[in-house]
């Protein structure tokens, strides 16, 4: 896999490695950004293309062969191309293989069942999954976004307890990371909602149409949203960690990197 941004965080800033520590968050992890934008979010335009363009070629030419071994054959050649790309850009094989591993999994489903509206079968699991986790998570008291973004913000190598109450004890904090975890598990709710009955009845045309709406629009939505409710109380705890730090004397005389979205002093 690619490093991580604790990886890059702790490179020496050299020609070689500057450009590498400049990639900036995707994913949920990109909350934990200072300057959160929903299009590092997303990948960029490079992540919206490959995410959209294998479903999006998949259902087209399903849509005009009705043939799911040939439509899982040609989008198969494109995930393959995609990987040449990124290894000719001098990615490491496992990151260039990790960018097609979800849409390799899902022409798997397809191609061995000879069904084509398997494709969608993993994407309504690992929603199915992701909601559960967050319903646990919210049932604990723990909201699961909130320990994905603090982990990624401070990324604890130890003493877990203190990394725990350091941010739990923020009340509006917390407060604020239940709430997004709530609009994350409408999202994957909303998402089965539409896909599952979908998927029973064999409508593949609006399967594949609701899955590519609910995909990264839906995402980058929730994204943002998600960054609208914490931004605030997440400034403010940033601003008391940062007191603290100076009341103690512990103060870096270097930024903390790890608090960065691109690794950058």
């Amino acid at each position: 896999m690619e490093r991580t941004d604790a990886e890059e965080a702790v490179t020496d800033d050299t020609p070689e490695t500057r450009g590498a520590a400049q990639q900036p968050r995707t994913g949920i992890a990109s909350l934990a950004s200072d300057d959160f934008s929903v299009v590092n979010a997303i990948g960029g335009v490079r992540g919206v293309v490959e995410s959209v363009v294998p479903s999006l070629l998949f259902l087209a030419l399903y849509l005009v062969t009705h043939d799911t071994a040939l439509t899982v054959e040609i989008s198969l050649g494109l995930c393959v191309a995609e990987v040449i790309v990124r290894l000719a850009q001098r990615q490491t094989v496992m990151g260039a293989i990790s960018g097609s591993v979800m849409v390799l999994v899902c022409l798997v489903a397809a191609f061995t069942s000879n069904d084509a509206r398997n494709y969608y079968l993993p994407g309504c699991i690992i929603n199915a999954v992701f909601g559960v986790a967050l319903l646990v998570s919210q049932a604990f008291r723990v909201p699961g976004i909130g320990l994905v973004v603090e982990f990624m913000r401070t990324l604890p190598t130890s003493n877990y307890r203190e990394w725990y109450r350091a941010w739990h004890g923020d009340a509006r904090l917390v407060h604020a990371y239940t709430v997004v975890s709530w609009v994350w598990i409408a999202l994957f709710v909303v998402r089965d909602s539409f896909q599952i009955p979908l998927y029973l009845t064999n409508n593949v045309t609006w399967l594949g149409g609701i899955a590519l709406a609910l995909g990264v629009p839906g995402f980058a939505l929730i994204c943002w949203i998600s960054y609208l409710i914490i931004q605030e109380p997440l400034h403010e705890h940033r601003l008391a960690e940062k007191a603290v730090h100076e009341a103690e004397g512990d103060t870096p005389d270097t930024p903390n990197t790890q608090d960065k979205p691109d690794g950058r002093g």
